[in-house]
Formats: C-alpha cells, sequence, structure tokens
C-alpha cells in the first residue's frame, strides 16, 4: 500500500492477463475513517492484506462494481471480519466470488459521513463514493465511471453498458466538487488525480466526447 494522504492509501497496481490492454491497472484504498478503515474497490495483493492489518485492519469493504470482484474480497472478509457492501444489481456476479454482507439501490450516508451514490451506466450496479476529508480534500471514489486511458480521460462502454444512464451520472458528477478522483481501473496511469473545478468539468467533456467501445471486443 502507498499512502497518498494523510488519511487514504492506494493498493499496489494489479495487472490483470488482457489480451487488448497489457498495459491495464485495477487499484483499491484504504480510508482511515473515524469509525474504522474503509476499504474501495479491489484489493488482491497479499502484501496489501498485510499493510492493511498494520493499519488496522477494516471494518467494511465497498466495491464501485461487479468487475471489481475477486478471491481478494472473500480474504478480506475472513481476515478481518469486514462487511462486504455493493449495488444490489451488483450483487448476482460479485457472489461467485464473496457473499456480500449488505446492499443498496439508492444514495445513502454510511459511518456519518461517507456517501454511498449510485451511478450507473458502465454496469448497472456501478456506484460511487464521495467522503470530505477532515484533513481539507474531498474524494471522489468513480470506480470505472470515468478512467484514464493513455492519458486521455474516457467513459467506457462494455456490453451490459447502459449510455443513457451513463450520460445521466455524467450530469450528476458535474454538481460535485471533488479535489481528488480515484479510480478503480485505469491504463498505463496512476490511479488518482487532483483536479480544480474547471478541470474536473473539462475531463468530463472530454470523457463524454469519447467514449471508449469495448462492446465489439469483449464477449456478451
Amino acid at each position: 500500500m502507498k499512502q497518498l494522504y494523510e488519511d487514504l492509501w492506494v493498493s499496489t497496481p494489479e495487472f490483470p492477463p488482457n489480451e487488448f490492454e497489457p498495459a491495464l491497472m485495477m487499484h483499491g484504498f484504504l480510508l482511515q475513517h473515524g469509525r474504522g478503515n474503509l476499504l474501495i474497490s479491489r484489493i488482491e495483493n497479499p502484501e496489501d492484506h498485510n499493510a492493511i492489518g498494520d493499519l488496522g485492519g477494516s471494518i467494511r469493504h465497498y466495491l464501485t462494481h461487479w468487475h471489481e470482484a475477486g478471491p481478494g474480497a472473500r480474504l478480506l472478509q475472513q481476515r478481518f471480519n469486514s462487511a462486504l457492501y455493493c449495488h444490489n444489481r451488483a450483487l448476482g456476479p460479485i457472489s461467485t466470488f464473496a457473499e456480500a454482507d449488505d446492499t443498496f439501490n439508492q444514495a445513502e450516508v454510511h459511518c456519518g459521513s461517507f456517501h454511498v451514490v449510485p451511478t450507473p451506466g458502465h454496469t448497472p450496479g456501478s456506484t460511487s463514493y464521495l467522503y470530505a476529508s477532515p484533513y481539507g480534500k474531498t474524494y471522489l471514489f468513480v470506480g470505472d465511471t470515468v478512467t484514464l486511458y493513455h492519458d486521455r480521460w474516457v467513459t467506457v462502454l462494455v456490453p451490459e453498458s447502459n449510455e443513457a444512464d451513463l450520460k445521466q451520472s455524467l450530469e450528476f458528477y458535474r454538481a460535485l466538487r471533488p479535489d481528488v478522483i480515484l479510480m478503480g481501473t485505469t491504463t498505463a496511469h496512476l490511479s488518482w488525480q487532483e483536479v480544480t473545478m474547471r478541470e474536473w468539468l473539462a475531463l468530463l467533456d472530454e470523457a463524454e466526447s469519447s467514449p471508449l467501445d469495448l462492446r465489439q471486443r469483449l464477449p456478451e
């Protein structure tokens, strides 16, 4: 795990085999919250699991969508008694790897200050998480709803994507004021980006105008 801010760490990059994008990187995050450590996205590396233990374990693990599910989710549950959370429309695929402890289907506030915000489009159960850190920055965990693809901002379309829902989610993003964008999957780039308000709106414009359409590459 690498520390990014006073209360936020990113996992060791994971390079899942991908014949189309060998530079594909997946990332997860540990957020130190007043009520206990929260994990976001995919964290598979055993050394990162040890680091989580050194940092006090975790009380909850949130997935932004089912593509992040893997064997590590169940291992984290077992090792730290960490409750796994996901959108109810992601429950079926995630259950292949681990049993979710709870689900949601609408905007909620967890642990008093951790905002759970469904942002469907990339997948039906895609969800973002917003947190205003007491150390001054607001973090927005976007999963793969927007991401960096070889240094350009894109949305990602897969067979289960819904372009109309995705457009609505991007419009919702425009009302937010994040300082740091944290992505679950990137290609040959870091998994986080600090932004000003102007940069945030500009990257959303770029992402909306240049979707990465994988629907012809991936099996239905």
